[in-house]
């Protein structure tokens, strides 16, 4: 059989890659050192006599300052994430008990029973401490109360009351965690009240009269105050030393706050907010130097990350399938990914079509032209970033390389027997594939598997989600296979690869 594939992050998490919000607070925290000589670097190479420098330009840019983002950006990064995620904030707070299983179990994985050194600490079991009798939000934010009846939470506050445990130092840093916590969980339930209210100031009013049109929001949130001290507290934290107790409480109860904001962080409103600047240099050179550099330094990050994983030599869903092909089980029509590492081509040994762009293809704001550094540089040298997050760059989208490279990898997934799909999450940011992958199901009616890691729904519940993600009829023309972390089927524990046939 034929088949085409489809990999988005989750298939590269077994390779001990970093995915979504732990992901953006690690570029946060990245040097921004290298990524400035490397933009400094294509200035310099710059000619200029060349239309490019007299008119794209701004006079004397050689000479001008550049500078990277600064801390002035995060608030709009919490302001969108709050706005955007506010139930999965909520959410993910309220189950606080399972983030602080998982640090837990992360921590004994490295020699440390934090479960006993709390217990020993409030001399009670975990299980039987509970504060929600004693703390609790008003009647408006009520449903963030499960907080409070977590026996973790409750136990850092109890850890944070007793005066004899930490020294200045660490209970203000302990105090700032929890703060932080309920800040953020304030902000996302005060943003979901206000909403509702501003959409429905009025119980009824009379729809003829415009001037109730004209109301927009009476009630709007202070976004400063609402998780960005923890976001600010994340990118300049130093791991607690645990050669104390006290010390291994302050580093489970870090672990536990960056878990929370890697989870539910949306770091787009970055790029959607500066992405427009890489067209207007001339008059915007700060904010195009900006996001440049911000660009250079995902691209030099994710490099670093994989050159120390080394995934090459590892196991993954990559391996999997090479080792399927190679004994001849399959044969491999096309593949794509949402991924920027190029390690998927080097494994699989095959032509990958990076539909999200990659660490090595790099784009021309000023032709609007895609391709390698070596392609773009032929004629004259512009200042280049690397193609990334294209769904929040509308023109990289309209470039001819990439609409030649979205037809092929359709025209390919179309004569394929089936298309497997393995770690992608059909977010409306990845419109330009879900729009692809509409068309084959609906109007080619091309089946499709959609590996997942599982065990909360049912296969019937999933293809359903999909469906709706995607925007399909034929829900029958989707299959689901759940896996564990190791690519597994749940079912009967059969590599995932050994199902397709």
């Amino acid at each position: 059989m034929k088949y085409g594939f489809l990999f988005g992050a989750g298939a590269e998490i077994g390779y001990g890659l970093p995915s979504g919000g732990k992901f953006a607070l690690d570029i946060f925290r990245y040097d921004v050192s290298e990524s400035k000589n490397m933009f400094k670097e294509m200035r310099d190479n710059v000619d200029n006599t060349t239309s490019y420098a007299s008119f794209w330009l701004p006079d004397s840019f050689k000479e001008k300052n550049i500078s990277s983002f600064g801390k002035t950006v995060f608030q709009n990064i919490i302001k969108d994430t709050v706005e955007h995620n506010r139930d999965r904030i909520i959410e993910q707070i309220n189950q606080f008990d399972d983030i602080a299983r998982q640090e837990a179990a992360s921590m004994e994985q490295q020699g440390v029973d934090i479960n006993s050194v709390i217990e020993n600490l409030l001399d009670r079991e975990l299980d039987n401490i509970h504060m929600g009798q004693t703390i609790a939000f008003i009647k408006e934010f009520e449903q963030g109360n499960e907080l409070f009846n977590s026996s973790y939470f409750s136990a850092l506050l109890l850890l944070y009351k007793d005066k004899s445990i930490f020294n200045t130092v660490q209970k203000h840093e302990l105090g700032k965690i929890l703060l932080s916590i309920i800040q953020l969980h304030v902000g996302a339930l005060s943003e979901k009240l206000s909403r509702r209210i501003n959409d429905g100031v009025f119980d009824k009013k009379d729809d003829e009269i415009d001037i109730f049109d004209d109301m927009g929001e009476i009630i709007q949130l202070n976004y400063s105050s609402s998780g960005l001290s923890g976001m600010e507290y994340l990118l300049d934290q130093q791991d607690a030393d645990i050669a104390t107790d006290a010390g291994k409480c302050l580093r489970f109860a870090q672990k536990i706050i960056e878990s929370i904001y890697a989870v539910v962080l949306d770091y787009k409103s970055l790029i959607d907010a500066n992405w427009h600047y890489l067209y207007t240099p001339k008059t915007d050179w700060a904010k195009f130097c900006k996001i440049c550099i911000f660009l250079l330094n995902v691209r030099n990050y994710i490099s670093k990350i994989v050159n120390e994983k080394k995934p090459i030599g590892r196991t993954g869903y990559y391996h999997m399938l090479k080792d399927a092909v190679d004994r001849g089980q399959m044969e491999i029509i096309a593949v794509a990914t949402t991924n920027y590492n190029q390690f998927i081509q080097d494994i699989l040994g095959v032509d990958v079509a990076f539909l999200n762009g990659s660490t090595e293809i790099w784009y021309d704001p000023y032709l609007n032209r895609i391709g390698d550094k070596s392609q773009l540089t032929t004629t004259e040298r512009h200042i280049l970033v690397p193609l990334m997050f294209t769904q929040s760059g509308t023109k990289p989208m309209t470039s001819i390389e990439m609409s030649i490279k979205s037809v092929d990898t359709y025209e390919k997934w179309k004569i394929s027997d089936k298309i497997v799909i393995v770690g992608f999450g059909f977010s409306t940011d990845d419109e330009h594939i879900n729009g692809i992958l509409r068309t084959l199901i609906d109007v080619d009616n091309k089946d499709i598997m959609v590996v997942t890691l599982g065990g909360l729904q049912s296969n019937e519940a999933i293809a359903k989600e999909i469906a709706r993600k995607i925007k399909v009829n034929k829900v029958s023309n989707i299959s689901i296979l759940q896996v564990d972390r190791n690519g597994n089927s749940l079912a009967d524990q059969k590599n995932w690869v050994s199902h397709l046939a």
